[in-house]
């Protein structure tokens, strides 16, 4: 009786092993749980008076089967006090694919908290899951004790325009670094110019495309355990324009022909040459003779007055109606 006892109770412990084995209880884990250290950068920078959160964007998240991947629907940002890194609640959800919410650059998804009180320490860690819902592991701690941003640098910010580029300047206040950002839409500026903050007032921006108008703005940072606070900036428009003009023609030469007075000169070989100009020299007065640039090396003047002497030079200009220094003249002699 007791074997036939201890054979029932076997086969009832059996049974609910076999139930446990396949999957009676609650809530079981998928497959597809994401190994720890997926998202190991999570990192967060103080611009322009609000925090900005930013970690590299993982492409896939590897699975405990071998060989398995499942795509990435979206990451939970998880935030608390600092000292609470065990109890964060959800801040922010971002879903790949809504267009609002966050942005991507340079391989980084970002976001910002601007509910923040000076003072307070704040945590902050992120959880990717799947497009079935599924659950990673959450990301390192970000830990920041959030305090005031500096004001707006002192002013004005000035541009000074030239060919290709920009000069920035402004005034320099004790204690503070520097970040200069550049825009041409309405796109936040999430990256300095200057690639880390800098001392000096001055900002020289080379490289641009002339007669477009950028949109420049300075901001002051204070350096503090490590950690960059910048806060707001001053905007400054600067579009600039090419005043570089051509070099002077060279060779140039007025020979008389029967009536007329046939000017040459050696073509200049600027990319951006719109033509050249005449002049006429009589005396210490001088006359331009085209009334649009003359596309060739050569010019024929029917309209000389009777003079003993004339001279003539010749001015380069470019389609941004620089011209040139006046080129060497050329006297022809019409009464010997």
């Amino acid at each position: 009786m007791q074997k036939k006892s201890i054979s029932v109770l076997s086969a009832v412990l059996c049974i609910a092993l076999a139930f446990a084995s396949c999957g009676i209880k609650a809530d079981p884990k998928p497959l597809a749980v994401v190994r720890a250290g997926v998202i190991g950068d999570l990192r967060g920078e103080a611009k322009d008076g609000v925090l900005f959160l930013s970690f590299t964007v993982p492409a896939a998240i590897e699975a405990k089967k071998k060989g398995d991947e499942v795509e990435i629907a979206g990451f939970k940002i998880l935030k608390g006090c600092g000292t609470c890194l065990g109890a964060l609640a959800p801040f922010r959800t971002v879903t790949l694919g809504d267009a609002k919410g966050y942005t991507i650059a340079a391989g980084r998804l970002y976001i910002y908290d601007d509910d923040l009180t000076p003072g307070s320490d704040y945590a902050y860690r992120v959880q990717p899951f799947t497009k079935k819902g599924t659950a990673g592991d959450d990301s390192n701690a970000f830990i920041i004790k959030w305090t005031y941003p500096p004001g707006a640098p002192a002013g004005p910010l000035k541009a000074v325009e030239s060919d290709a580029r920009v000069e920035l300047t402004w005034t320099k206040e004790e204690g503070y670094l520097y970040n200069i950002y550049r825009s041409e839409d309405e796109t936040y500026p999430l990256f300095p110019l200057n690639g880390r903050p800098t001392e000096n007032t001055l900002y020289m921006d080379a490289g641009l495309t002339n007669g477009r108008t950028y949109v420049y703005e300075v901001r002051a940072v204070r350096m503090e355990k490590g950690i960059a606070f910048e806060g707001p900036g001053v905007k400054v428009k600067a579009t600039p324009s090419d005043r570089t003009p051509p070099v002077a023609p060279a060779q140039v030469k007025a020979v008389k022909k029967g009536s007329t007075i046939e000017i040459t000169w050696t073509e200049n070989t600027e990319k951006d040459l719109a033509g050249y100009n005449v002049y006429r020299v009589m005396g210490t007065s001088s006359v331009k003779l085209n009334k649009t640039p003359v596309k060739e090396g050569r010019f024929s003047d029917g309209k000389a007055p009777d003079y003993r002497f004339i001279a003539y030079y010749v001015t380069a200009v470019d389609g941004a109606g620089n011209e040139s220094d006046p080129s060497q003249e050329s006297i022809v002699y019409l009464q010997e």
